[in-house]
């Protein structure tokens, strides 16, 4: 790949000759880029960054989840390289108005690509069939949550499939794979179906079961689809259905 389109978070770890999930060390990397990592209870948030020239200090909650540290220190070099000299306060996302949300998802998008770099999963993935297992073998290579690889496995496998979230306040919402057929309409819950947990009595499963596409989508030729629904409940309290069009 050439620097016109590799992501910027992968061109500084070509840049710094990081070619391992192992090496990804986030503390370096910030150095790297004149930034100081430290670790201190934050009343609110899971972290934040201040700076002023070409020098900042990134503080991350130090009750957080080591997992959760690394995608926030990420996070942060994201607002770190897209809006230096820009002043964003991040509250919940219920909060933010639009333009401090798209900077949150550029800021996110930078930490998938540091984290996940699609140089080192996309070897890893090839040939490998979309499951949940997959998923925890990808978190488990790179340091990130288990809900971080599902997402950015969404960006990089080859498969066709969609992933729909429940929230534990009842809140749906669904990630769409690459592949999908633009044209379909995901579904945030199955057509006639209840797709809470409870209903499937599932305190941590990963069984899959066949279903008619239809079911999860809409468009032309969902109908004649077929699709594969595995459910898993997350460490984080989320039930996560992922659904694979055969």
């Amino acid at each position: 790949m050439t620097d016109a389109v590799d992501p910027p978070a992968e061109r500084l770890l070509h840049d710094l000759g990081i070619t391992e999930p192992g090496e990804i060390d986030v503390e370096v990397i910030a150095c790297a880029v004149g930034a100081v990592v430290r670790y201190r209870r934050l009343g609110v948030g899971d972290a934040r960054i201040v700076g002023l020239g070409d020098r900042a200090i990134i503080t991350v909650d130090n009750r957080a989840s080591r997992v959760r540290q690394r995608f926030s220190v990420a996070h942060e070099l994201g607002h770190w390289h897209h809006h230096r000299g820009r002043r964003l306060i991040c509250h919940g996302a219920a909060d933010q108005q639009d333009g401090v949300a798209g900077c949150e998802r550029e800021a996110d998008g930078y930490a998938a690509d540091l984290l996940m770099p699609r140089f080192m999963l996309e070897p890893l993935v090839a040939g490998v069939p979309m499951s949940f297992d997959l998923v925890y073998q990808t978190a488990a290579a790179f340091g990130v949550s288990a809900m971080a690889a599902a997402l950015r496995l969404a960006d990089v496998h080859p498969a066709v499939f969609a992933l729909v979230v429940e929230e534990a306040d009842g809140r749906r919402w669904f990630r769409r794979s690459a592949s999908l057929n633009p044209r379909w309409f995901v579904r945030s819950a199955a057509s006639g179906v209840s797709v809470t947990a409870d209903r499937y009595g599932l305190s941590r499963a990963n069984a899959t079961f066949a279903a008619p596409a239809q079911r999860w989508f809409l468009g032309q030729g969902a109908k004649d689809a077929q699709a594969f629904q595995t459910i898993d409940v997350m460490v984080c309290g989320r039930a996560i259905h992922l659904i694979v069009v055969a």
